[in-house]
């Protein structure tokens, strides 16, 4: 006798359909009346359907939260999110606030730091009268970077003399990296290494620039008069140095833990890497790259990332119920774009450079092609967007969150998300057949095409943007000097510290 598939009982059924994409559930529910009846009836498959659309991902450790209170949750945002009507608003009001040179926000925690400082300050956004907490440490902070809640980490670079950037007071002494417990403000538990002493020589050294993904964080280390670079990859947790790469990259971001994106601002390239432990590589050692657009006229690229949150997997510590994937994250990049001819400064630009992870992993060769390189028609259009800087205005730069990024537009002073969900933004495109658009939700279900065409005469070959892209913005006018973007909030920042050391932060939840 044959048993056929759908004979099986429904919680068999299940089982196995909790293990299928999005595109194959959503195949099942058009074409199988049975499979269906399950999938409309069973809360954990909506679930899965909901987070797959959503392009976020289940956290299965440390909650209590059943299914529907799940599904429940991840509705709301979304609605939220979709219509720019927050749940609530608070405001925050800081005064006297300390002076400071960067700034970052992770998980409800905005810290910031000055330049050459032994200390560090943050508060919690989630209280509407918080209180600056910090941390000291004996020598000069450089960079830090926050990975809460994945690891409860505070990662930061420590140099025993102040890093002046000039050519005649060059030496900066002996380089740490140092991983703290950010909850306890201790030396992390969980790293056999909480002091690591980087071997690098401390002469001429411009900036250092930290990223983190999971066990993995990248040191980017750059000097002065020189194009050159030096990259260092750590696992932090076993305090192991995975990687060393000598070149000229001004940016670094992680594809995934085990993929980097470099950036060669001199030859206008990005380079794809794979982590390869105990390997120190020359520059030329990329499994591809990519190249950017060729500039009309003789100038220069150059290329910094811009920060993000999710910083990788979700881990044992983390309480909430879902996160946004890593993996279908975007990365956001500044590109200037200078002309060598000082006459020629109406071809000088400013602008942001989206990227789809995950169509970026796709462009990965095989073993036997590894090495190759690919002009800008040939891998660009398709998995990017350009903005340029009119539609993104902003005293502060922005910070962003899994597919989506904040900021002020510009001639309403309405708060704007751009959200680069490609399930998002294939169904409200619908039939229509311009891949450069940009859908703008005007209001309910009323959108509009609308086309943001880069600048002509800047790029010497034809540009296009069609990296999907979704625009909404807020009912009503906020005019913020800022606009953050974290898991579970929007920040709008209103700066009068040039008038009286005053930052008033608007914190919209999004539950």
């Amino acid at each position: 006798m044959t048993i056929h598939f759908l004979d099986f009982p429904s919680e068999i059924l299940i089982a196995i359909l909790l293990h299928l994409d999005l595109l194959t559930l959503t195949s099942c529910l058009a074409t199988n009346r049975r499979v269906k009846s399950i999938i409309d009836s069973s809360t954990p498959l909506q679930y899965r359907l909901a987070t797959q659309a959503a392009c976020v991902e289940d956290n299965p450790y440390n909650t209590d939260i059943g299914f529907p209170d799940k599904l429940a949750a991840l509705q709301r945002r979304q609605a939220t999110l979709n219509a720019l009507v927050p749940t609530s608003i608070y405001t925050i009001e800081m005064h006297n606030f300390p002076h400071f040179d960067s700034y970052a926000l992770s998980s409800g925690i905005f810290s910031v730091g000055e330049f050459n400082s032994s200390v560090l300050k943050w508060f919690s956004i989630t209280t509407r009268e918080p209180v600056f907490q910090q941390l000291e440490v004996d020598g000069c902070i450089q960079d830090w970077v926050l990975a809460i809640p994945g690891e409860d980490l505070l990662a930061m670079v420590v140099t025993s003399k102040p890093l002046h950037r000039r050519a005649d007071d060059h030496l900066v002494g002996p380089v740490e990296l140092r991983l703290y417990e950010m909850s306890s403000g201790s030396l992390h538990p969980r790293a056999r290494e909480p002091v690591i002493e980087v071997d690098i020589d401390d002469e001429d050294i411009s900036t250092f620039e930290l990223e983190v993904c999971g066990p993995k964080i990248i040191l980017l280390v750059t000097y002065i008069g020189t194009t050159m670079s030096l990259l260092l990859v750590y696992d932090w947790k076993e305090g192991r140095l995975l990687m060393d790469i000598s070149g000229g990259h001004s940016a670094a971001t992680f594809l995934s833990p085990d993929i980097l994106l470099l950036v060669q601002a001199l030859t206008g390239t990005f380079e794809l890497w794979t982590i390869e432990e105990n390997v120190r590589k020359g520059p030329d050692g990329a499994l591809i790259s990519l190249k950017l657009p060729l500039l009309a006229k003789p100038g220069r690229y150059t290329v910094t990332d811009v920060d993000s949150n999710t910083k990788g997997q979700a881990s044992l510590l983390s309480h909430e119920p879902f996160h946004s994937s890593f993996a279908d994250s975007v990365a956001l990049f500044q590109v200037s774009i200078n002309c060598n001819d000082p006459r020629d400064t109406n071809l000088n630009a400013f602008m942001f450079l989206v990227l789809s992870r995950r169509e970026l992993l796709r462009l990965i060769p095989s073993a036997e092609e590894h090495g190759t390189e690919r002009s800008w028609r040939d891998w660009g259009p398709s998995v990017t967007r350009w903005l340029e800087k009119d539609e993104i205005v902003n005293k502060w730069q922005t910070i962003t969150s899994g597919q989506r990024c904040a900021i002020g537009e510009p001639d309403s002073g309405r708060v704007r998300v751009l959200d680069f969900n490609p399930y998002t933004y294939r169904k409200l495109a619908g039939t229509h057949q311009s891949r450069d658009a940009i859908v703008h939700v005007v209001s309910g279900d009323e959108n509009q095409m609308i086309h943001l065409a880069v600048r002509p005469g800047i790029f010497g070959e034809e540009v296009s943007s069609q990296l999907g892209c979704v625009v909404v913005d807020s009912p009503e006018e906020r005019r913020y000097n800022g606009i953050l973007l974290d898991e579970k909030w929007i920040v709008g920042i209103k700066d009068t510290l040039d008038l009286d050391d005053e930052l008033v932060f608007d914190v919209w939840s999004l539950e």
